[in-house]
Order: C-alpha cells, then structure tokens, then sequence
C-alpha cells in the first residue's frame, strides 16, 4: 500500500483532490479514525474500553457523510467498539457495515480505563518501560503493539489480495475497489508506521486527529 494524502474532517482540500488526484483506475483504501469520544480531555489509556463519541464526534462523522457521498464504497469495516461503528453508521447511514475484531483498538489489559496518573502512582516502573519499549512492552493481559501488528496486517494483507483476484478474474478494465475502514488511532499508527517502514518505536512520532482520514492506494 502507498499513502495518498491525509485530511482532517470538513477538509476542502478533500473534495479538491477527490476530483483531481483519485482516478477511477486505483483501488483505494479510505482509512478512518472515529469521531472525537467523551472524555478525551483526560489521558487515559482507553484502549478497548467502549467510550461513546461526544458532539464534535458525531458532528465530525456526519462530515464526513457529506463528503463521501458521491463515492461507492464496495465494502465498509469497522472496529466493534461502539465509537467506530456509531462513525460507520453517521458515515454510510445507508450501507452495510462488516464488523471486524482485528479493527480493535489496542488491548490495554489491567491498564485499559485508567488514568495516566494513575497508572504512573502505582505501576511508575512500567510505565517508564512501556516509554521506552513501546513496541515491546505489553500490560497485564493485555497487548504490545507487536502483538495489534500482528493482529491487524492480515487484515490489511487481505484486502490487497482481494483486489489482486479481482484484477486476475475480472481483468484490468473493470471499476476499481473502493473500501472504507474506520478504527483507531493505535491501528493506524501501526499501519502507517509499516507503509513508511518507520522504526516502529517511533510510532508515536505520528500525531493523528479525532476523524482523520487516509487515503492509501492498493
């Protein structure tokens, strides 16, 4: 995969490049964070503690509704906690939505619902590891980021294969696929974190917007 650009929501540059730079001979993967979620102005690690969307959330969905609506997406996924699918279903109200475990955000274990503060009072030694070993560094019972690596890249493989047997059954001159994916910022860090072929205990290097969007080529 190749990344094509990245917009925030009610981007007018969006709908500039939508007409211009996206041609109807790629296959393209339109890789979407969730709307902003309550309570995020606390840090906390949140992980797969299902918190709802706020306004500005469902506001950012329902944006992007609108400046998607002239494209036919072939398939949509979505992570199954809830601030994913509610963006799915504000984004393609009208649409089938494949929910998908591997779309999950990061698994925090012991830590998941916590406060930073918190965590830092009472666990201070691993917090500090898990800064310097974020790729490694996995909470009780819960996930290291190698672990939602290796969680989420058959996922994103597959769809790379899908659209490899498309081209072979069907030939080059049939409509390319679009596929809309909405997930996490920890999922996509980590792709985006491999597409760049960045060390990936930099990943945190990538900043990342509530309703973020990118646009990857097949």
């Amino acid at each position: 995969m190749k990344i094509l650009n990245s917009y925030e929501p009610c981007s007018k540059r969006f709908q500039a490049d939508l007409s211009s730079l996206y041609s109807n001979n790629d296959s393209l993967v339109y890789l979407l964070r969730h709307g902003r979620i309550e309570g995020h102005g606390t840090k906390r690690f949140i992980g797969q503690t299902d918190v709802l969307l706020d306004d500005l959330g469902k506001s950012q969905a329902t944006a992007w509704h609108k400046a998607l609506a002239s494209i036919h997406f072939n398939a949509v996924y979505s992570s199954s906690l809830k601030r994913c699918y509610k963006t799915a279903q504000l984004v393609c109200p009208k649409q089938n939505i494949d929910i998908d475990n591997r779309l999950n955000e990061i698994n925090m274990g012991n830590w998941d619902g916590k406060t930073f503060d918190e965590i830092k009072k009472k666990r201070l030694e691993e917090f500090e590891k898990r800064g310097s070993q974020i790729y490694q560094f996995r909470p009780a019972n819960g996930e290291s980021f190698k672990d939602l690596s290796d969680r989420i890249f058959p996922f994103f493989n597959s769809l790379e294969t899908a659209d490899l047997n498309q081209e072979i059954t069907h030939g080059q001159e049939d409509p390319c696929s679009n596929i809309l994916v909405i997930t996490h910022a920890g999922v996509i860090r980590t792709i985006i974190c491999h597409i760049l072929e960045m060390n990936p205990e930099d990943l945190f290097k990538i900043k990342l917007a509530y309703g973020e969007l990118f646009v990857l080529k097949i």
